[in-house]
């Protein structure tokens, strides 16, 4: 049974709301219905991250992406605003009087518990971005580079909590430890990594500056030595010179001026032939099913009288149509199974690029 299928979060979503509304109908008990509601999605998010999971670690795929990010945050901010007033056992709760008579109040209940593991998750994968671990996050299947998308979605998740908390001076204490971290990242990640650079540029512009001192000073003392230098040898020439007019004058023989010989090199290439065998793997990777090889694209099956060809993925080779691998391509640049990035210079020159004949015959019909 393939449990990562919408039918399966459909079902679960479905269970869980119809019993929150009849237990409000019921019972009129709006804390005990929003603690349902909470754990059912709970229960939907948690199974959605997990199986993702599993399926990008499948494929050796980075899980740089950010359904990884919006899928723990659905938690926690669902969690910040039911906290306080959900029908849970409170563990400890913080109250903090304010001059104009209202108060900052935190809980820390058996919903805050289930928010540390979210909590964990994010504070890990933006470390990853932040510390250069993960030098990009794909955003609709598109790979965007750097650490401004990462720094403005942290942003704008504990924005949301901020506006939260200050529309009703309540915010979780789990969720009020994410925001902590946020703040430990930016001052770590950006300001002390901000200051060390430009102590590194200041003193590599001084290094440079003192440098170039020193090179202008040898410079004027060569420039000044090379004059010397030129005024001997002149001197010295125009004195042989003089002499060598005289000794003209008094000799009377002749000179052979000779022969120029030149030197000729005989440069002989010798060409290497290299032989580049192109690799027979054509497996998918993994452990497949045979109900899995089916076009990533347009989830059709294949058949030998279809006269097209199909290009696999450079990183699982899991099979696409020709066609719809190369529409494919002008959206976007990573795998539709995989998730990882194609390069250009494989889809103008696929090295596993086969007919789907044969490919049913060597791949399909052997799993």
């Amino acid at each position: 049974m393939e449990l990562n299928n919408i039918k399966t979060y459909l079902a679960i979503g479905i269970v869980g709301l119809t019993v929150g509304v009849l237990y409000m109908a019921i019972q009129n008990d709006l804390p005990k219905t929003l603690t349902i509601f909470f754990i059912t999605l709970y229960v939907v998010v948690a199974l959605r991250f997990f199986l993702e999971r599993r399926h990008y670690k499948k494929h050796k795929t980075i899980l740089a992406s950010t359904q990884f990010l919006i899928l723990p945050f659905c938690i926690m901010l669902m969690g910040n605003y039911i906290s306080p007033i959900a029908a849970t056992y409170e563990i400890f709760r913080i109250d903090i009087g304010l001059s104009g008579g209202s108060s900052i109040y935190s809980s820390f209940n058996l919903i805050s518990i289930s928010l540390i593991f979210p909590v964990i998750v994010l504070s890990l994968y933006f470390r990853n971005f932040y510390s250069g671990k993960w030098p990009a996050i794909a955003v609709n299947r598109k790979v965007r580079r750097g650490r401004k998308i990462p720094f403005l979605i942290h942003t704008t998740y504990v924005a949301i909590l901020l506006i939260g908390f200050f529309i009703n001076w309540q915010i979780d204490f789990v969720s009020f430890i994410f925001v902590i971290f946020y703040f430990i990242f930016i001052f770590r990640y950006f300001i002390i990594a901000f200051a060390v650079r430009f102590n590194q540029q200041a003193q590599v512009t001084s290094s440079r500056t003192t440098s170039s001192t020193r090179r202008s000073r040898t410079t004027a003392s060569a420039t000044r030595s090379s004059q010397r230098s030129v005024s001997t040898r002149s001197r010295r020439s125009t004195a042989s010179a003089s002499s060598a007019s005289r000794s003209s004058r008094s000799s009377s023989a002749r000179i052979d001026p000779g022969i120029e010989v030149r030197a000729t090199r005989s440069t002989t290439s010798k060409k290497t032939s290299k032989t580049t065998t192109v690799s027979k793997k054509i497996f998918p990777i993994g452990t497949p099913k045979k109900e899995e090889m089916q076009c990533i694209i347009c989830y059709m099956d294949f058949d030998k009288k279809d006269r097209r060809r199909i290009i696999l993925c450079p990183h699982c080779r899991y099979p696409a149509h020709e066609d719809e691998f190369m529409n494919w391509f002008k959206t976007s640049r990573l795998c539709a199974r995989c998730n990882q990035s194609i390069s250009t210079r494989y889809v103008n020159n696929p090295k596993y690029r086969i007919g789907i004949k044969i490919y049913i015959e060597k791949v399909i019909e052997k799993l």
